[in-house]
């Protein structure tokens, strides 16, 4: 079994040693890997997402007006969710993906997400030009 050393505030080390492989009989170090990974992956997806959305004016209308939705009172919600569905515009699987992200909390998510990407990318062309000025 793999042993961890980390240092001690007194300069001394101290040596951790896992008790167990878990009840799936594999290391959790192992499992907490894949799983950190996984997040990561999924991070990445949103964040390139975000930057999609940026640099698309209509996609980051669309993702505004579903954040504005997701704010409404519930029956307000479903009034405009069944307006959009009878406008024919969407399919059945996207109808469903946009009805989740404006029931649930995704719409709102996603648009801080995206719109913390703008205040950064905003920053760093303030500082871009600082620093040529």
């Amino acid at each position: 079994m793999s042993e961890v050393r980390t240092d001690r505030q007194d300069g001394g080390q101290e040596t951790i040693e896992p008790t167990s492989t878990g009840s799936s009989g594999v290391d959790p170090t192992l499992s907490l890997n894949a799983n950190l990974r996984a997040d990561l992956k999924r991070k990445q997806a949103l964040l390139s997402s975000a930057c999609k959305c940026l640099d698309d004016e209509k996609s980051y209308a669309f993702f505004e007006l579903l954040a504005s939705l997701s704010r409404l009172e519930k029956g307000s919600k479903r009034e405009w969710l069944d307006f959009l569905q009878t406008t024919g515009g969407y399919d059945d699987s996207e109808m469903g993906a946009i009805t989740r992200l404006v029931m649930g909390e995704g719409a709102t998510a996603f648009k801080g997400v995206v719109d913390m990407v703008r205040d950064i990318r905003v920053q760093q062309e303030i500082e871009a030009m600082l620093t040529q000025a």
